[in-house]
């Protein structure tokens, strides 16, 4: 099969042949149809500090995608052949104290797929069946795709009440342009989005109520006080993993507000405790990967009922083959979410 591959350490990803997938028990053998790029991917497509400690090359990657069952274990029953399905890449132990409390998103001993092991960047992937995710009809192909993400903006979001709340998020990639989406459906009465590219912001703002702010020319904190009354907003969602914009979350935040923080920084990050978090009295929620499987019923609802629109966040397509092309759209800032197709 035709597969993406982190052949050595080094830059780039290379297109070749790869066995096709040994199916095991208990699994579900899919055929790709379209697969994601995430932030992770162009981690591991640069090899930054991050990649070199966690990625044991050669491997396949990609961790987004749907695709159409081709073959089935005969112990599962639920499943069958030509089912569109998308799949929940991280593949957790079940044993464990989190997997038997409903934690398995913080599963201490996980494999993640294009991580850990071969994911989707192939014409074909081997699925544990329970984490295989049945997609209905009414959900397009392109949509499916982005499960992955878009629970992960679900997760965020959904980790404190916002309805009725000033909303800021910092960081306008995929996950941040989707938790806009899922806010304003939410109930927030407005989001601030801080993002440095005029391109992602301009998509931020044809969401809805939004107000943006452009950090690199505009203070942050400041700016956003003067919008909020000189409060700041209750719930501050910091999606980049920037370490000033996480810094400037922490000092823009209402007192007695919310923080949930998604985005990952490359590096320690220096923080006033006392007088940024303590004295204020706010409140910090973590956030790691999907709730299984609470997050991906909330993506198929909003999704179903048309509660979120995320057309306009799907910027770009390539074909598998072209996959230098969606790399570079993003690297260059033009794109959100980009698609490959196999």
């Amino acid at each position: 099969m035709k597969a993406i591959v982190k052949q050595k350490p080094g830059k780039g990803f290379v297109l070749c042949d790869k066995d096709m997938p040994v199916m095991k028990p208990g699994e579900v053998l899919i055929k790709i149809v379209y697969a994601g790029i995430c932030g992770t991917d162009v981690h591991i497509y640069g090899w930054d500090e991050w990649s070199q400690n966690r990625i044991n090359p050669p491997i396949i990657g990609g961790h987004e995608f749907m695709g159409v069952i081709e073959k089935v274990s005969p112990e599962i029953t639920y499943l069958k052949p030509g089912m569109r399905v998308s799949a929940e890449g991280h593949i957790t132990c079940g044993h464990c104290k989190f997997c038997r409390t409903g934690q398995g998103h913080i599963c201490q001993d996980v494999n993640i797929i294009g991580v850990d092991i071969d994911g989707a960047f192939a014409e074909y992937i081997s699925m544990p069946a329970e984490n295989v995710w049945p997609v209905p009809d009414s959900i397009p192909d392109r949509f499916a795709a982005v499960f992955d993400p878009l629970g992960n903006a679900m997760h965020t979001v959904m980790e404190v009440p916002i309805s009725g709340k000033t909303v800021m998020i910092t960081g306008c990639g995929a996950i941040g342009l989707f938790a806009v989406s899922i806010a304003l459906a939410s109930g927030a009465a407005r989001v601030i989005v801080s993002e440095p590219n005029d391109f992602k912001r301009g998509l931020a703002e044809k969401t809805g109520n939004v107000l943006s702010v452009n950090p690199l020319q505009q203070d942050l904190v400041e700016t956003v006080h003067d919008m909020t009354e000189g409060l700041g907003p209750e719930v501050a969602l910091e999606m980049s993993g920037n370490p000033q914009a996480l810094k400037d979350t922490f000092r823009a935040v209402q007192k007695g507000g919310n923080v949930v923080i998604l985005g990952i920084p490359t590096h320690n990050v220096d923080v006033n405790w006392a007088e940024d978090i303590i004295f204020k009295g706010i409140t910090i929620n973590a956030v790691n990967g999907r709730r299984m499987y609470d997050t991906w019923y909330q993506c198929q609802n909003f999704l179903e009922n048309k509660s979120i629109n995320i057309d306009h966040i799907l910027t770009h397509e390539f074909p598998a083959d072209e996959f230098e092309k969606g790399f570079e759209a993003i690297q260059k800032g033009e794109a959100a979410k980009v698609l490959l197709s196999f």
